[in-house]
């Protein structure tokens, strides 16, 4: 059968069905188009993949710009900042765009804005641009730091002066948003203060503030009039906790990872300075440090005696023959020692900054586990896991009981931000394949069965000779005169002769049962065995 003979039979067919039958035949064909076209959409539909993240409004409409001209499909998400494009054209795409100089970036042009600069730019627009250009090139330089994922530069660049006494200081102000997860640690913001400092003529590091997205002072800054405080009780205390902290946070970070632990410490400092002098003085323990030794003497001679009284001095009386005594010596001796007694002085200055008492408080994340709908579940850690941490934290900050230090431990979910897109690894590349070919092959399945189940019953149904004469029956009908008015025109006689045909082909169909039936009468097990064959010939 040819093609040919093939039309002319469906022709055939088509008009000898009723118009009830046509309707229902277009009906399940469109219905089945319909399920076809709907799956090959589905089946053909392009794996979306970011373009780019985190765009200005400005980056973003022109890279929308763009893809229309170029006729590549896309989808906006986040809010406008982030640009989905077919997974066959990201590559493609961002590198037409990079030679278009798209995105710009979040830094700003940066130096680059002198390339727009005319002839006619005045000296106060020039000041103005490399003012501009400077804070750009200095947030871009920022924003390269892995923990920063946007910052923002603002100079104060005072004006130059032939006078001293009029000079004054540049100033800037740095806002940091750290990247989901991290957490800018002091030796960080130490550097970006270090940084800018250096970067900006006339600018110290006193005159520089820093702040995070969610308005936390990172530096203040000193100036000359708070230089003083550096050694204060508010800065002491401060630089202790910080110095805890992060003795404590980078531990914790090496065993559970970045951003799963935050420990802060709360430290009761006494602040008092304490000078007290101590002597101490061994008395047997003494030693000679001077002696003096002195003796004298001194001779006497002989004395004359006499009567005592009063005759004997008087001059005309006579005197009474006195005795001569002999001569006497006189001697003196005088020692003079000196002793050094042992003695010990000592002198003790508490400086402040003692640790009377230490408070900690740790808040670990927990476990997650996907759940069968794609959904991430907070597991909570076990107690050992949680004694283990608790152990490591008290060993970090010097855990003292006599002090009646105190210490807590929590688990609890954090509140997670949304990542940056990371480019697709190896097994998400393997699972886009495996997605493509299910839905290949739930694209073949639904057709097969939208075949098998509705399009060719239905045609069999309603081609089915029973079928067909049933409409040559209503048609017969109505050209009775039942439904008068339906049929006219040259459509009659064409419904007529069909009709004679299906009356014929019915009699011979009737025919031919009745003489099959008196030969299997007749022919029981002639019958049997036919029949038995074509069972065998059917499996």
């Amino acid at each position: 059968m040819n093609m040919k003979e093939f039309l002319t039979g469906l022709k055939e067919k088509l008009a000898s069905l009723s118009m009830g039958q046509k309707v229902g035949i277009l009906s399940l064909l469109g219905l089945g188009v319909a399920v076809f076209v709907v799956t090959l959409m589905w089946t053909l539909a392009p794996n979306y993949q970011y373009l780019f993240t985190d765009l200005s409004d400005t980056d973003a409409s022109l890279i929308v710009q763009n893809l229309k001209e170029n006729r590549i499909p896309y989808k906006l998400t986040n809010g406008g900042t982030a640009v989905m494009v077919p997974e066959s054209k990201v590559y493609e795409t961002r590198l037409e765009l990079a030679g278009k100089g798209l995105p710009k970036g979040k830094g700003g042009k940066g130096f680059s804005l002198f390339d727009e600069t005319g002839f006619s730019t005045s000296e106060f627009i020039q000041k103005i641009d490399y003012q501009r250009a400077l804070q750009d090139e200095l947030a871009k330089t920022i924003m390269s730091l892995d923990e920063v994922d946007y910052a923002r530069v603002h100079l104060v660049l005072p004006k130059d002066s032939v006078f001293v006494e009029d000079e004054k200081p540049a100033k800037a102000s740095v806002v940091i948003r750290p990247r989901p997860g991290l957490i800018l640690s002091p030796e960080h913001v130490q550097g970006i203060v270090y940084l800018v400092a250096k970067s900006v003529r006339g600018l110290e590091p006193e005159n520089i503030s820093i702040i995070d997205n969610t308005g936390k002072v990172l530096y203040e800054g000193k100036t000359q009039d708070n230089a003083v405080l550096a050694n204060n009780r508010l800065e002491i205390r401060r630089a202790i906790e910080s110095s805890l902290e992060k003795r404590s946070q980078d531990m914790l970070d090496k065993i559970l990872g970045p951003g799963k632990a935050v420990v802060k410490v709360s430290a009761d400092v006494n602040m008092d300075m304490v000078k007290s002098v101590k002597d101490t003085y061994d008395p047997d323990s003494k030693v000679v440090r001077s002696e003096q030794i002195s003796n004298e003497s001194s001779p006497q001679g002989p004395s004359v005696g006499g009567v005592a009284g009063v005759q004997a001095n008087i001059p005309t009386g006579r005197g009474t023959p006195g005795m001569i005594a002999p001569g006497n010596t006189t001697s003196t001796s005088n020692i003079v020692r000196n002793y050094e007694i042992s003695r010990n002085k000592v002198e003790l200055v508490q400086s402040p900054g003692e640790i009377k008492r230490l408070t900690v408080s740790v808040i670990v994340d927990g476990n997650y586990k996907t759940s069968k709908d794609g959904k991430k579940l907070f597991v909570q850690r076990s107690e050992e896991e949680m004694k283990e941490i608790e152990d490591a934290v008290k060993h970090a900050v010097g855990f003292n009981v006599d002090r009646d230090d105190s210490i807590a431990v929590s688990c609890m979910p954090f509140k997670r931000e949304v990542t940056e897109v990371k480019p697709a690894s190896i097994k998400d590349k393997i699972m886009d394949h495996i997605v493509t070919i299910i839905k290949i092959v739930v694209f073949l399945l639904v057709t097969i069965l939208v075949f098998m189940f509705i399009v060719r019953p239905a045609m069999k149904w309603m081609t089915s000779p029973v079928r067909v004469l049933e409409g040559m029956a209503e048609t017969r009908k109505s050209i009775q005169g039942e439904e008068p008015g339906t049929i006219e025109g040259e459509e009659r006689p064409q419904i007529e002769t069909a009709v004679a045909k299906s009356e014929e082909m019915k009699q011979a169909v009737h025919g031919r049962r009745k003489e099959i039936e008196a030969i299997t009468k007749d022919n029981m097990e002639s019958a049997t065995a036919v029949i038995r064959s074509w069972l065998k010939e059917g499996a």
